[in-house]
């Protein structure tokens, strides 16, 4: 089983280290099973994560490069032909295939078309007005959860925003999107235990991305006063390439002109709708355990990225960025039949979502094939690391309502940024975990910078990355400058 959550910053989960936004039942979850604390996600935007999650590529293989809808030209289901998706091994190895909740993953229109059954909808989904969901409150007598406004981003009518909005819900949690999901996987979770064919179910919450509505009886959990300042909060972005200030200053000038007071506010109600996911997971959980199917499932907890929230003077959402807030994420793996030794263990590797799709199919005694770029964590879940396991990891990036392109690189304590069209970044996160301090020009790290752009330039080639001769060029030339 795949629990899936949308745009959830390491942040906000208490088994990462958070201090103010509690999670005790994905906590729980992490103390049966593997947390990995080097975990990434290949692209901080929705639709090219959860397409690499399919497939176990890099986007520039898949070609799923931006979320849909935002360039009018650009059709994700277009791409992909040809390849392999987990859901088709799975299918072939005997497995009962569910989905419920959100989609976006490009290459199929829902998750139908990918060979699952269950509850999907078209692009990000609009589960608030979709009429399955209203239906579904209005057979149980729950109101509608309408939003009260209190936060937009991008300034002006908060109900013309496009949902990058902060406030609160009507109702209580039995109205919410997540609560509906957690529902429906549980209705499809008494189909598939009447036999005895193996399954697998993806539970794809649409929370905690914004808008951030938790509902009444969620909405006040948190204080605003008791969550400190971002230690980024106050930057200038001095040294940062020139398009951090203009993207701060232009796509959400609301949200780079915001005071802490009230991002605070806007950080708290978004920690309340992380507070709802987790008391849904916990449902989930017992939901397993109830049907004696906990112990015997694989269960795999993560996001498809993170989110920025106020951090660096005021960004708002993801993409286009290469912050640690959006592509470190959570991952949490409870292996079946979890031992002793297993549970609670951390594991320090470097991994990421393209790793998932071959650790399914391991799972289940299929395989995807050699021409991807995941790896199966299974040794990993085992106490036992390849001695050719990655050395260090890598991410991309094209851009998100303008198109640029990244490349991001981590190894031991340092990550690498490079930026074609602007200058590069290089940050020690032990000494500078809030990217404060872009290293690239500083004689000091010299060294470390050519060693970073050889490594990034190796998995360009090792990855047929497709940047073109010239692009190469550029980053040769700045290791040999």
């Amino acid at each position: 089983m795949l629990i899936m959550t949308d745009q959830q910053a390491l942040h906000t989960l208490s088994c990462y280290g958070a201090t103010i936004s509690r999670t005790p039942q994905i906590d729980a979850l992490a103390a049966d099973g593997i947390r990995f604390d080097h975990a990434c996600t290949p692209s901080a935007l929705c639709t090219p994560a959860r397409a690499s999650l399919l497939t176990g590529l890099y986007p520039h293989a898949h070609g799923v490069l931006f979320n849909t809808g935002v360039y009018s030209r650009f059709d994700e289901t277009a791409c992909g032909a040809g390849l392999t998706l987990y859901p088709e091994k799975l299918a072939e190895a005997g497995y009962r295939l569910g989905h419920q909740g959100k989609w976006h993953a490009g290459l199929t229109p829902t998750a139908t078309e990918a060979g699952f059954s269950g509850f999907s909808l078209r692009d990000y989904g609009g589960i608030r007005s979709d009429e399955t969901f209203l239906n579904h409150l209005r057979e149980r007598g729950l109101p509608e959860p309408k939003p009260h406004f209190e936060f937009a981003a991008e300034g002006g009518d908060p109900t013309k925003s496009g949902g990058n909005t902060s406030g609160w819900a009507e109702g209580d949690i039995r109205s919410s999107p997540c609560h509906f999901v957690t529902e429906q996987v549980l209705t499809q979770l008494d189909d598939y235990s009447t036999d005895d064919a193996p399954f697998f179910i993806g539970c794809h919450y649409w929370e905690p991305h914004a808008p951030y509505l938790p509902t009444e009886d969620f909405k006040d959990l948190y204080d605003p006063n008791d969550i400190p300042e971002w230690p980024s909060f106050r930057d200038n972005l001095e040294g940062r390439p020139h398009w951090h200030r203009r993207f701060r200053e232009s796509i959400f000038p609301a949200a780079a002109q915001t005071s802490w007071n009230d991002w605070a506010q806007v950080i708290a109600r978004y920690y309340a709708q992380v507070a709802m996911v987790d008391h849904e997971v916990g449902r989930l959980i017992e939901g397993l355990k109830s049907r004696g199917l906990y112990e015997n499932t694989l269960i795999v907890f993560a996001s498809d990225h993170g989110e920025s929230i106020g951090i660096h003077g005021g960004f708002f959402d993801k993409g286009g960025l290469a912050h640690e807030e959006l592509y470190r994420i959570p991952l949490i793996i409870k292996p079946p039949h979890a031992t002793t030794e297993q549970r609670g263990r951390v594991c320090s590797e470097w991994v990421s979502l393209i790793d998932l799709a071959p650790t399914f199919c391991a799972t289940a005694g299929t395989a995807m094939g050699s021409d991807i770029h995941g790896r199966d964590l299974s040794p990993l879940l085992n106490g036992e690391t390849p001695d050719d396991w990655r050395e260090d990891m890598l991410a991309e990036d094209h851009g998100h309502r303008v198109m640029f392109v990244e490349r991001i690189l981590w190894h031991e304590n340092w990550k690498y940024v490079f930026n074609p069209s602007d200058i590069d970044e290089l940050y020690d996160l032990d000494a500078d975990p809030a990217e404060m301090n872009n290293r690239i020009d500083d004689p000091n790290a010299r060294e470390t910078a050519k060693s970073m752009r050889r490594r990034l330039l190796a998995r360009l080639e090792e990855f047929n990355d497709g940047l073109g001769p010239q692009t190469y060029k550029l980053l040769e030339n700045a290791i040999d400058g």
